[in-house]
Formats: structure tokens, sequence, C-alpha cells
């Protein structure tokens, strides 16, 4: 039977469901004797070596996976694959090492960062000399000759360092904090159709995508609308997780994917012992939600993306609680407020008693702009309704700011004049019922 690599995949895996684990092996050690880039198959038969009670070997093949997948510049898969070891063996020095080694090529591709080479990889365990066709091996014969193929590297490679982008977060860590997470995180498979992160629930969990894509949709009006695909190699959740926010968005496998899932408790744990995490994580997230808002608030879309930088440099971060208030009715706007993360409301005193709630503002809309073109009091009170990331422009910033940067006044002036005939719609029927009585 002459199968081609893919089929013989195919069998494999049918060869694990009917638990024939020790066939299986040899079908995935003989795709790879085919097919040393076959990545997925050396994962694979790991994984019947552990069913037929072979753990060494299993950490073994796949150290040998994560070197090769680490010298195409597949960090992430790199990652995994000695995740999955150290699933095996916590304190496997020669897959510890390769992690430290990831993380020196994530660091040396990073913006900014020195180009510091990698330490050199170790040498190759197997000699890839095995001519038999694999799956007419049985017994010990079969385990032995499968792992000196696993242990085969797969070629030289040759990578373009700018390829490939450095791994998200990671590469910020120093080396030690980088083995610690990837030794606490866990690591998921999801099927097509699976539900990641659902809209204003959980928040507790950054996710990575190591393989796989998903798709991201938020609720408009009663209607899903979808925003985008993310690829493998995004990351998703860290703005909820790190400011306490709600998901704003819903994320969903598009096809079968395997996702790092890194939990707050897992980054509480480990802030203990590597203090310099929590700075870390908190620049990463304000670095995405400025990253975010550059794109997605009105505020910066007439201006090109250099002046967008340079306005938005001026701002400030500022996390809000539930309940705090950014703008008082009646006392002059400490400042501008963008909503980066989260949501505030916007209310005003009713004259007949009780407040008039006149909208709510999400991701990329301002807040304070009335009080500061108009130089009168606030018009509204504007609170979080929840924990919210903001962006803040001081008062006395705004005006000079403006004149720098006139197209976005133009648009804060069109905004709060908008604004203004809104407060006066929204309160005229009770004013006109006042009046009949």
């Amino acid at each position: 039977m002459n199968l081609n690599t893919s089929s013989l995949r195919e069998l494999g895996l049918d060869l694990m469901q009917e638990r024939e684990f020790l066939k299986a092996l040899g079908v995935f050690a003989e795709t790879v004797h085919r097919q040393p880039s076959d990545h997925r198959s050396r994962v694979l038969a790991a994984r019947c070596y552990v069913e037929i009670g072979e753990r060494e070997r299993a950490v073994m093949a796949l150290h040998a996976c994560a070197e090769g997948l680490l010298a195409r510049d597949f960090l992430l898969s790199a990652t995994a694959a000695c995740k999955l070891a150290l699933e095996l063996n916590p304190h496997e020095r020669m897959v510890l090492e390769t992690l430290k080694r990831v993380h020196a090529r994530a660091v040396r591709t990073a913006p900014g960062r020195a180009a510091i080479p990698p330490p050199a990889p170790p040498e190759p365990l197997g000699d890839g000399v095995v001519l038999e066709n694999l799956m007419t091996l049985s017994g010990s014969a079969l385990a032995e000759r499968a792992l000196e193929v696993l242990l085969t590297p797969d070629g030289t490679v040759t990578v373009d360092l700018q390829a490939r982008p450095p791994l998200p977060l990671f590469a910020d860590l120093s080396p030690a904090t980088f083995v610690d997470l990837v030794v606490g995180l866990t690591l998921r498979s999801a099927g097509a159709g699976t539900v990641i992160a659902k809209e204003g629930e959980g928040g507790e969990t950054l996710y990575v995508i190591v393989a796989g894509q998903a798709e991201v949709s938020r609720s408009v009006q009663g209607e899903v609308k979808r925003l985008g695909l993310l690829p493998g190699g995004s990351m998703f959740g860290e703005v909820s997780l790190l400011t306490g926010t709600l998901p704003s968005a819903t994320v969903t496998c598009t096809v079968e994917s395997e996702l790092f899932e890194i939990r707050r408790d897992l980054l509480g744990t480990l802030s203990q012992t590597h203090p310099e995490l929590p700075p870390t994580l908190a620049q990463f997230a304000q670095q995405r939600m400025a990253k975010n808002l550059l794109v997605s608030s009105p505020l910066f879309q007439p201006l090109p993306m250099e002046d967008r930088r340079a306005l938005l440099q001026n701002f400030q971060f500022r996390g809000l609680a539930a309940g705090e208030r950014v703008l008082v009715e009646g006392e002059h706007s400490q400042g501008l407020f963008l909503v980066l993360a989260g949501e505030l409301v916007v209310q005003k005193d009713d004259p007949a008693g009780g407040q008039v709630t006149l909208g709510v503002l999400h991701e990329g809309d301002v807040a304070g702009e009335i009080s500061l073109i108009t130089g009168l009091r606030a018009t509204a009170t504007v609170a979080a309704t929840r924990k919210t990331a903001t962006a803040f422009l001081p008062r006395s910033d705004f005006h000079q700011l403006m004149r720098n940067f006139p197209s976005a006044r133009e648009y804060l002036e069109g905004l709060s004049s908008r604004r203004l005939k809104e407060i006066g719609d929204a309160l005229r029927p009770m004013e006109i019922l006042d009046a009949e009585e």
C-alpha cells in the first residue's frame, strides 16, 4: 500500500481511535521518515509513546520536535512542544534549555532589542539511518527504530529572521519568568465552533492562538456583527484580564485550534517570585489598548498615523472603578477621556426629578469635550458602569494640543454640537408636559 504522508497520518489517527497505539506509532514514525518536517506526526508519535508507557521516549521525541520547530522559527509551536514534554517531566533539563533558546530567539527579533544570537542547539541524538519501512516492524524493535527517526533533525533550514513576528508579550519577560509561565499555563485543543471567550462574561484568562484561527464578533443592537479573524500567533483577553473589565467581544474557533490559556491566578502566583511581571503586563496591555484606540476612535481617524501617535502620547492611562465619576454635572471637566475598555454611562438631572440616561460610551468614545470646547460647566454626569480603562488628557493640555491638531478639534466641536442637541431632545418632552400642566 503506497500512501502519501497525509493519508498515513489519517491512518495513524484511525489506529489511535482503535487504541492500537504501537501500530499508530509505526505509522507516524514512517510519516516522519518520509517527510521529516511533519512535526504534527512527531507530536502524535509522542502521544503514542505515552499510551504504551514509554514516557521518557515521548519526552525525547517532543524535545526533538521542539528543536525542529525552533529551527524553522515556529516559536509558539516550539513552545507548545516543550510544554507537552514538561507535562511528562517538569524537570527535564534539555527541554528547559530549549525553552530558553526559544525566548532568546523571540527577544532577538523584538522591536528595539539588540540582536543577540540564541545559544547553539544541542547535538542531534539520532543519526537518522533508518532504511526499512517502519510499518513492517512490531514490538520493541518498532519502539526503538521509531525513536531513531523521531530524533532525527528535519534538515537544514534557512529562516528569514523577519518572516514571522516575535512571541507576543513573551519576549518582554525575563528568561526565567518565561520558562515558569510556560510550565504553569494550560495548552488546550478546541474544535471548530468552540466559543473561547464570550462577550460580557468571564475575563479571567489571557489566550494565545498557537495554531488555528478564530472569529471575533460583537452584539450590536441585538444582531451579531462579525469584526474579523484572529490567525495563529494572535493574543486576546489581555485587556479584560489585566484591567478587570468584561470581554467586549466573543471569540469562536473557526477551525480546529490549539491555544495557550494563562489565568489570572497563575499570574498572581508568578508575581510573587517574579516582581517584574505585573509592570510588564500592565505596560503590554496599555500598548495594546493604545494601538486599538488609534485604529478605532473617530478622534484619530482624520489624522495621519504619525500624528495619531504624537497626539496619543499626551494622554495618561487612568483606570476607573465601578461607579467612579469622570464628569459631574455643573462642574468643570477635568479633561478629555477616551474609553479603552469597559463603558461609561452619561446621565443628566431631570427637572422633574431623577435622572435621564442619555447614552453609554464604549471603546473609542470620548467624554468631557463639551465643557472643554464651550468653557462651560459639564452638562451631564459621566460615570463608569464597571471597571473601565481610559486614556486621559488633562484640561491644561487640551487647548494647546487642539491648536496643534486642528482636525481633531474640528471633530470634537462637531461632536459637542450633536451631543448638546441630543441632550435638548431628551429633555424636551418633559418640558412640554410641565408647560401644559
